[in-house]
């Protein structure tokens, strides 16, 4: 086994220590497409299921489930909005429909750099204590 500051000096020689999916895998343990998913919504707000759809390329449920996830771990909102306000806000032409529909966003970027922290210190407090318990 490798030392951690071995990895450490590996992954920023190669330049991936940033890489986004690894740290969202690593800090929260989301999957690819949750991470694709939540890259999404931390840059764009009010987006539907069926653009997720499109962007991220995966079937309804996946989006769903990944979409779960995320509010399970309280780093996104969903609000209901009517149909007309969502096609006036995203420039749809000719929508007919009545009704709402869910639509998603991440949180405050200031809240979820604060939740990763309190994550790694959690990890870190906890490393501390099996290290002094061995």
């Amino acid at each position: 086994m490798k030392s951690i500051s071995y990895q450490v000096k590996k992954m920023i020689d190669n330049k991936n220590v940033f890489n986004k999916s690894k740290l969202f895998n690593c800090i929260l343990g989301l999957n690819e497409i949750e991470s694709n998913v939540f890259s999404f919504l931390l840059k764009h707000n009010n987006v539907s299921i069926q653009e997720l759809m499109s962007i991220i390329n995966r079937d309804r449920s996946s989006i769903q489930r990944a979409l779960q996830e995320l509010l399970d771990l309280d780093i996104i909102i969903r609000e209901s909005m009517s149909l007309k306000n969502y096609a006036e806000m995203k420039n749809i032409k000719n929508i007919n429909k009545k009704g709402y529909l869910f639509v998603y966003s991440g949180k405050d970027i200031n809240e979820v750099r604060k939740k990763f922290r309190n994550l790694l210190d959690k990890w870190y407090n906890s490393m501390i204590k099996y290290i002094d318990s061995m």
